[in-house]
């Protein structure tokens, strides 16, 4: 990534801000610091923060996860974030600064303004984004929370890499497989293959897992491992395990659960474009992408329907032509679906970025069972924006 151009983003993201979602996620933060660090960790997102540097947000957003995750102790203006406890990387030419990543990938949004959801894992890392000093773009690490002493595991390393349109310094970010990288924090450091894995066996007790690879910001996963006897991880020495309790099925009867006929269409959210949002000039977006809820029966199909209007000229994107052909009526209602497969988290890329125009995006969901998406609820599966 060109680290002086992330510079001239993170400096120059005082842009006009979206509201603030009013509701809180449950997130996972992760601290990678030059003397900082600290494994993911599960928070409830707090309301609202206000800091003497110029922050003051409130809802699901980057801020207040960082605010659960260190007590209040940070501190940054309204578009990022200058101090974690005790590390302090200002916004200054030829130095650092805290960049922040939301599920391994760059937000083209300010710390108060990105929306989160539950389930989200952000990362604040040491980056090095004057060409100054710092991390390049960040590692990232799967591996179990828990583990069984002396029992070989999988681990796997993958690598985000960001690139960022010279007009709009929009980022588009992309994930491969880390070849090549070190794990640590095992009975012995081991090395990963070509698709970015490895094999790890850890002692008994708690552990960190913690994963490097040249100058790129590391990643870890902390975890305990336990043979359920052995005294670790809330165990009693020498005292065997209760069976696990089996947690009650839950059903209303036509979900697809506990045995139940599944009538229900699965629930999605679209993610990358804001409900609301106004782009500028050149500025609008071109990737597309979302999240589809657990569905009993499993994902059949996910599409997207996505239409224009520009000054009562209306069209509709084909899927197939990849281009917006013009509609006779006005109204997402005469727009054509396009498929983008049948993963629960999915993405499109548009093959360049939207013009001027309102848009409305839509999401319909059909599972394995022929269920699919009867109604349409704005803010979560439609989405409304504009772009100038």
């Amino acid at each position: 990534m060109n680290d002086k151009l992330l510079g001239l983003l993170v400096g120059g993201l005082t842009l006009a801000a979206t509201a603030s979602p009013a509701y809180a996620a449950k997130v996972s933060v992760e601290i990678e610091g030059q003397s900082v660090t600290m494994a993911p960790t599960v928070v409830d997102t707090v309301a609202s923060v206000s800091k003497a540097g110029g922050a003051s947000c409130s809802g699901a957003v980057p801020a207040t996860a960082l605010d659960a995750a260190v007590g209040g102790d940070w501190d940054g203006p309204s578009y990022g974030v200058t101090r974690i406890t005790t590390e302090t990387h200002p916004f200054v030419s030829g130095g650092s600064s805290w960049a922040v990543y939301v599920n391994g990938r760059f937000i083209n949004d300010t710390v108060c303004d990105h929306a989160l959801a539950d389930g989200d894992k952000l990362l604040f890392w040491w980056s090095d984004a004057f060409a100054g000093e710092g991390y390049d773009e960040p590692l990232l690490l799967s591996a179990a929370a828990t583990a069984t002493p002396g029992t070989p595991f999988a681990v796997t390393a993958s690598e985000t890499t960001t690139a960022f349109d010279p007009d709009t310094y929009e980022g588009t970010t992309t994930i491969a497989p880390s070849s090549g990288a070190t794990v640590s924090g095992g009975t012995s450091p081991v090395t990963t293959g070509v698709s970015g894995t490895a094999s790890v066996t850890v002692g008994g007790g708690p552990y960190t897992l913690v994963v490097t690879k040249a100058n790129r910001a590391p990643a870890r996963i902390a975890g305990c491992a336990t043979n359920g006897a052995d005294g670790f991880c809330g165990t009693t020495a020498g005292v065997a395990p209760p069976p696990a309790a089996v947690a009650p099925c839950v059903t209303n009867g036509s979900d697809g659960r506990c045995g139940s006929p599944d009538k229900l269409a699965a629930n999605a959210a679209i993610t990358a474009v804001s409900e609301g949002k106004k782009y500028k000039k050149g500025g609008g977006p071109r990737q597309l992408a979302g999240k589809v809820a657990d569905d009993p029966s499993g994902i059949a199909d996910v599409r997207l329907r996505l239409t224009r209007n520009d000054k009562g000229a209306c069209a509709t994107y084909d899927g197939k032509t990849e281009k917006f052909k013009t509609i006779k009526k006005c109204g997402a209602e005469h727009g054509t679906w396009f498929s983008v497969g049948a993963k629960q988290d999915f993405t499109y890329l548009l093959p360049s970025k939207l013009g001027r125009g309102r848009y409305v995006l839509d999401v319909e969901v059909t599972d394995k069972a022929g269920n699919t998406t009867k109604s349409l609820a704005r803010g979560t599966s439609r989405v409304v924006f504009t772009v100038a």
